[in-house]
C-alpha cells in the first residue's frame, strides 16, 4: 500500500493551479511576505510575466504555487462578495429601464428634422465658399497675367532702350564720330541700363516671350562687350606706347567700372592679361633668360610696379570694393603659365646648386609680389589661387634635402668610421694664439671634429640652406651633433684602450712607456680641446647664424634640445679626460716624492751640519706638469690650465703630506726608542744617540728642519704655478704640520 501511494505521488504533476491541489497536498511551507504576490503588479500596463517571475527566482516553485493558489482563492472570494454586495442593483436593472424605448422614439423625429436642416445649411455655405474661391482664383490668374504682361513690357522697353543706347538698329554707328570720352560715358550709361535689363530678364526667363527675344539679348551682350573690349584695348595700347594721360586714365576708369557694373570683371582681367601683360611676359621669359632668373624676375617686378601700376591704382583706389584682382588674375597667372611651359628646367632638383639658386630667386620674386599686394584681401587671393599652390608644389624640396643630406653626411660618415683618418691632427695657424683664445676662431684639431663642424656649417650656409626646410636642417644639425658625441666617446675609449695595452706591454708594470703615455695624454688633451671648442662653436653658431634663419618659434625649446646633446657630450668626454690627465700628470709629479724617505738617511748618523736649503727634489716635483703644459700649450687654454694645475697640485700636496706624516711618525717612534735605551744604560754609550757636546742639533731635528725648508719651497713652487699658497687649503694644512719646527731655525737648544 505504501508503494502505491509513493507511485501516485511520483505521477502527480509538478506544477498545477487546480483548486484541489492545496487540499490534496500536505504542505508545510511558511507563508510568504504580504507583497510576494502584489495585485497591482498584475494590472500594471507594463506587466511582464517573465520579468515578474525572474524578480522572484529566489523563491521555490512550490512556494510560488501555494501563493498563487491562495491569491486565486482570494480573487474568487472578492468576486463573490462583489456580486452579493450589489445583487439588488443587478435584479432592479431591467425594472429601472422600463419606458426608455418610448422616450427615445418621441425625440427621434425632431432630431431627424434638425439633422436635415443642418445639412441644407452646410450645402449652401459650401456652395458660397466654392463660388468665392473660384472668383479669387480667377482674380489671381488675372493678376499673374497682368504681372507677366507688365514684365514683358518692361523687358521690351529695357531691351529697346539698351539697343537705342548702343545704336544697334541705326545704319551708321556713332563710334566713328564720337570721342573716346563720350563713348566711355555712353557705355557706362548702357551698363546701368544693362544691369536693369539683366534683372528683368532673370525674372522672366520662364516666359515664352524670352525665348522669342533671346537673340536680341545675345546681340546686346555681344555688342556691349565688343565696344567695351575696343575701348579697353585702346586705353591699354596707349599705356603700352608710353602715352598715358588723364583722358586715358578716365577711359580706363569708365571701362573697368562698366565691367564691374555688368559683373564681367573676369573678362576685363582676361583682356588685360592678353593684350597688356602677355606681350611683355613673352618677351621677358625666354629660354635664354632662364639662365639668369634674378635679372628676369627683376624685369617682371619692374613691369608690375611700373607699367601695370596705373591699372592697379584704378582697381585698388578708384574702384575699391570691386572684385578686380589684376595682379593675381592678369599678371601672376600669365607669368606662372609661361614659366610652366618654357621654364620647367628650373624645378629640377638634380643639380642642387642650380636648384637652390632658382628656388631662392623664385621665392624672393613671390615675396616681392606679395609686397605689392596693398590689401589683405589681395594677399589672401594670391595665396589661395590654384596657380600659387601649383607653383609651390612644383619645387621638390624633400628631394633636394635628400640630395643635400647625402652630400653632407656621406663624407663625414666615411671619415668618422675610420679611427686613423678621423684623428689626424691639424696644427693651428702660426698667427693663432694657443689655447683657443683667438676670439671667434675656434680651431679644431682632429679631422673628425672639423668634418662635423664643416657639415653643420654647410647646413646653414647661404648656398645650401632653404627657409622652407629649416626644420629638416635643424634636425640634421642635432643628428650631426649627436653623431659627434658618439664619435668622441668612441675615440676616448680607443685612446684609453691603447693606453692600457701599452701599459701591459711595458717591461715593468709600474713603469709604462713614457713615450706612449705622452702620446696618449696629448691625444686626450687635444680631444678635450676639440670638444670644448666644438661646444662653444655650436653655441655661438646657434646665436649668430642659426637663430636668425629659423622661423618665429620657441627658440628656448630648440636651445634646450641642443644643450641636452652638448651636455651629454661634455659629461661623456671632458670629465673623463680631465680625470685621466690629472691622474697621469699627478702620478708623474708624485714620482719625485719617492725621495722624501731619503731625507732621514741624509742626516742620521752622518754628522752633517743642519740644512740651510730645501731638498733638490722639491724643485722637480712639478717639472712633469710644466713639461706637460709646454708640450700641449697649443691645446690648453688658460682656464683649463688653471683648473688642471690646481687639481694636480691638490693630489701632489696630499701625497706629500702623507709622506712627511709617515716620516715624522717614524722619527717620533725612533726618538722614543732611543730615550728608553738612554735611560736604561746610563753609560758612555750616549754617543749612539749621535749627540755632540755643547749646542749640537740632533739628527731628528735636522730632518725636521729639512722638512720645514722643503715645505716652504713647495709653497714657492705652487706660486710659480699661479696658485695662491695662502688660499690653498691643503698647503695650509701641510704647513700646520711643520710650523712647530720653525723654532729649529734659531739653532739647537742649550744642552745644560
Amino acid at each position: 500500500m505504501t508503494n502505491i501511494v509513493k507511485q501516485h505521488d511520483r505521477k502527480r504533476p509538478v506544477f498545477s493551479f487546480q483548486d484541489e491541489d492545496d487540499e490534496d497536498g500536505n504542505f508545510t511551507f511558511e507563508p510568504l511576505t504580504k507583497d510576494a504576490v502584489d495585485r497591482a503588479a498584475f494590472i500594471a500596463p507594463n506587466f511582464d510575466t517573465d520579468r515578474f517571475l525572474a524578480s522572484r527566482r529566489h523563491l521555490g516553485l512550490e512556494r510560488l504555487k501555494v501563493e498563487f493558489n491562495n491569491h486565486l482563492k482570494f480573487l474568487k472570494t472578492e468576486l463573490i462578495e462583489l456580486i452579493n454586495r450589489d445583487y439588488q442593483d443587478f435584479i432592479d436593472l431591467s425594472t429601472n429601464l422600463k419606458g426608455v424605448d418610448k422616450a427615445i422614439s418621441n425625440i427621434r423625429g425632431p432630431l431627424k428634422r434638425m439633422e436635415h436642416e443642418a445639412l441644407d445649411i452646410r450645402i449652401n455655405c459650401q456652395s458660397s465658399i466654392d463660388q468665392l474661391e473660384s472668383q479669387l482664383l480667377h482674380r489671381a490668374e488675372l493678376r499673374e497675367k497682368k504681372t507677366c504682361l507688365k514684365l514683358m513690357l518692361n523687358i521690351h522697353e529695357s531691351v529697346t532702350k539698351v539697343e537705342d543706347l548702343l545704336e544697334i538698329n541705326t545704319d551708321t554707328p556713332a563710334i566713328s564720330v564720337t570721342s573716346d570720352e563720350s563713348l566711355g560715358k555712353q557705355i557706362e550709361r548702357v551698363a546701368i541700363e544693362y544691369n536693369q535689363m539683366q534683372h528683368l530678364v532673370k525674372r522672366g526667363k520662364h516666359l515664352p516671350f524670352m525665348a522669342e527675344n533671346e537673340w536680341r539679348i545675345t546681340r546686346i551682350k555681344d555688342t556691349l562687350q565688343s565696344k567695351l573690349s575696343r575701348t579697353l584695348e585702346s586705353a591699354l595700347r596707349q599705356l603700352q606706347e608710353g602715352q598715358p594721360n588723364d583722358s586715358t586714365k578716365q577711359s580706363l576708369i569708365q571701362c573697368l567700372r562698366t565691367y564691374a557694373l555688368i559683373d564681367q570683371t573676369q573678362v576685363a582681367e582676361w583682356l588685360i592679361r592678353e593684350q597688356f601683360v602677355r606681350p611683355f611676359v613673352e618677351k621677358t621669359i625666354t629660354h635664354d633668360a632662364l639662365a639668369d632668373l634674378t635679372t628676369m624676375y627683376s624685369k617682371l617686378l619692374s613691369f608690375a610696379s611700373g607699367d601695370l601700376q596705373p591699372i592697379l591704382d584704378i582697381t585698388q583706389k578708384n574702384l575699391k570694393g570691386t572684385t578686380y584682382e589684376i595682379l593675381v588674375n592678369s599678371f601672376w597667372v600669365e607669368v606662372i603659365d609661361r614659366l610652366n611651359r618654357h621654364g620647367s628646367s628650373i624645378y629640377a632638383p638634380g643639380q642642387t646648386d642650380a636648384f637652390h639658386k632658382s628656388y631662392t630667386a623664385s621665392i624672393s620674386f613671390v615675396s616681392s609680389i606679395e609686397n605689392i599686394c596693398t590689401s589683405r584681401k589681395s594677399l589672401i587671393c594670391l595665396r589661395s589661387h590654384p596657380r600659387y599652390s601649383e607653383f609651390m608644389k612644383r619645387w621638390q624640396l624633400p628631394v633636394y634635402f635628400q640630395l643635400r643630406f647625402r652630400e653632407i653626411v656621406k663624407n663625414v660618415e666615411d671619415l668618422l668610421n675610420n679611427p686613423t683618418g678621423s684623428t689626424v691632427i691639424q696644427q693651428p695657424p702660426t698667427s693663432s694664439t694657443g689655447g683657443g683664445d683667438s676670439g671667434e676662431q675656434y680651431h679644431l684639431a682632429f679631422a673628425g671634429t672639423r668634418a662635423i663642424s664643416q657639415a653643420i656649417e654647410k647646413c646653414w650656409s647661404d648656398h645650401i640652406f632653404l627657409y622652407s626646410l629649416s626644420h629638416r636642417f635643424w634636425k640634421l644639425t642635432l643628428q650631426l651633433t649627436k653623431r659627434y658625441s658618439i664619435w668622441a666617446t668612441g675615440i676616448l675609449q680607443h685612446i684609453l684602450g691603447a693606453d692600457k695595452t701599452n701599459q701591459g706591454k711595458a717591461t715593468s708594470p709600474s713603469k709604462p712607456s713614457n713615450n706612449d703615455e705622452s702620446i696618449s695624454t696629448s691625444q686626450l688633451v687635444i680631444l678635450s680641446h676639440d670638444v670644448d671648442a666644438f661646444i662653444q662653436e655650436v653655441k655661438s653658431r646657434i646665436t649668430k647664424i642659426i637663430a636668425p634663419k629659423l622661423p618665429d618659434v620657441d627658440l628656448s625649446m630648440l636651445r634646450e634640445s641642443m644643450d641636452t646633446i652638448l651636455d651629454e657630450l661634455a659629461m661623456a668626454t671632458v670629465a673623463e679626460i680631465q680625470f685621466r690627465v690629472v691622474r697621469i700628470v699627478s702620478r708623474r709629479c708624485s714620482e719625485a716624492l719617492n725621495h722624501v724617505p731619503d731625507i732621514s738617511g741624509q742626516y742620521r748618523y752622518t754628522n752633517k751640519p743642519p740644512p740651510t736649503e730645501p731638498s733638490a727634489f722639491i724643485s722637480k716635483i712639478f717639472q712633469p706638469y710644466t713639461e706637460f703644459t709646454e708640450q700641449n700649450t697649443t691645446w690648453i687654454d688658460s682656464d683649463k690650465q688653471e683648473l688642471w694645475g690646481r687639481l694636480i697640485a691638490e693630489n701632489v700636496v696630499n701625497r706629500y703630506m702623507t709622506s712627511i706624516s709617515d716620516l715624522l711618525t717614524s722619527l717620533r717612534k725612533m726618538e722614543n726608542s732611543l730615550k728608553k735605551i738612554k735611560k736604561s744604560k746610563k753609560s758612555t754609550q750616549s754617543s749612539l744617540l749621535n749627540q755632540q757636546p755643547g749646542r749640537t742639533m740632533s739628527d731628528e731635528d735636522k730632518i725636521r728642519l729639512q722638512i720645514l725648508l722643503d715645505v716652504r719651497q713647495l709653497g714657492e713652487e705652487l706660486s710659480s704655478l699661479s696658485i695662491d699658497k695662502h688660499a690653498f687649503k691643503l698647503y695650509g694644512k701641510l704647513y700646520e704640520i711643520v710650523k712647530p719646527f720653525e723654532s729649529l731655525e734659531a739653532g739647537p737648544p742649550d744642552s745644560s
